[in-house]
């Protein structure tokens, strides 16, 4: 994706997650949310721009050491205030293109992202948005199109008439912008609407192009505002992490109840049995066991190794071929 910046809206509070902790950092398969936006556009886009509000320190503590840059939105007045923020970055940035994704969709897939951006080129728009049509729309943004089929406007929940809210397509708030159309559209955003906020979606009608890119899996839609929700993401990750495990030779002997991080790996041939977790950075070994409600973060298990139940391993190192007994604790202290 030559020619892009990114920013990463994260200045939102969550209220209804009834937590101290910022949306962004609260976790799904010990890995907070904002890392999951990161990792989609990490390495074909540059700069990276996080915007942060509620709780900034703690989430820009959080992200210490990544190549991010921070933009503050204080007080927090929508989504097109955020991006004024960050006003005096993007103009810096050398980039064409900007992919403006929030901090809190865990479950977007990498491909959508590409497929956004290429549409968005091909047809030479100002701007793309990612849609997706869901069963039960409540609540999102909906996608209102003109006589021609094209994008003409998107009505928020909040302001849409009964008839819109009929429309089943909504705006994931994934976009990518040409940077000087955005950069001209934001200081045009008045705060006419229902929350007296400057809305991002309100620049949609000042493009002269607007082109959708539809994503195949409805459950790309979903953001993280409740604790309910939180669980249904990190069940869906669930799945689409074990799936691809067996599809490359891994027994799970129940995938219902065995939890792998994204950026864990397991070989074929390892066998794993209920109530396991291989959280953080771990590497599980060729053919290696791990028997049941073993906890493994940031370990590495050589090939042929024997887990028992109820070990715990943190950071730890364990030799080929190696047989650990039940409820062995490795650098947990």
């Amino acid at each position: 994706m030559e020619s892009t910046c990114s920013i990463i809206l994260a200045a939102g509070k969550g209220t209804r997650l009834q937590s101290d902790l910022p949306k962004v950092l609260h976790e799904i398969l010990g890995k907070p949310l904002i890392s999951y936006s990161l990792d989609l556009v990490r390495g074909c886009s540059s700069p990276l721009i996080v915007v942060v509000g509620h709780g900034r320190d703690r989430v820009m503590k959080a992200l210490q050491g990544q190549p991010v840059e921070f933009a503050v939105q204080e007080p927090q007045l929508g989504t097109g205030h955020a991006i004024m923020t960050a006003r005096d970055l993007l103009e810096r940035a050398p980039a064409r293109d900007v992919i403006i994704l929030p901090g809190d969709m865990p479950l977007i897939r990498k491909d959508s992202i590409s497929g956004l951006v290429e549409a968005y080129r091909k047809s030479s728009a100002q701007a793309g948005i990612l849609t997706a049509t869901l069963e039960d729309p409540t609540g999102y943004g909906r996608i209102v199109r003109d006589d021609s089929g094209g994008v003409a406007r998107i009505v928020e929940h909040h302001d849409a008439k009964d008839r819109e809210r009929s429309i089943r397509e909504i705006n994931t708030s994934v976009y990518v912008m040409d940077k000087s159309f955005l950069l001209s559209a934001v200081e045009r955003l008045r705060p006419d609407n229902a929350k007296a906020e400057f809305y991002l979606t309100d620049v949609i009608p000042m493009a002269e192009r607007v082109v959708a890119f539809s994503a195949t899996d409805p459950d790309e839609a979903h953001g993280i505002n409740s604790r309910e929700q939180l669980a249904r993401a990190q069940r869906v990750m669930q799945g689409r992490i074990n799936r691809s495990h067996m599809d490359r030779g891994v027994t799970l002997e129940d995938p219902d109840t065995v939890w792998i991080g994204p950026d864990a790996a397991v070989e074929a041939d390892a066998r794993l049995w209920p109530g396991v977790f291989i959280l953080g950075a771990s590497r599980v070994g060729r053919g290696a066991t791990i028997m049941p409600n073993a906890w493994v973060e940031d370990s590495v298990i050589g090939n042929g190794s024997v887990i028992g139940n109820g070990s715990v391993l943190k950071g730890a190192r364990i030799p080929e071929g190696t047989t650990l007994p039940p409820f062995s604790v490795i650098g947990a202290g």
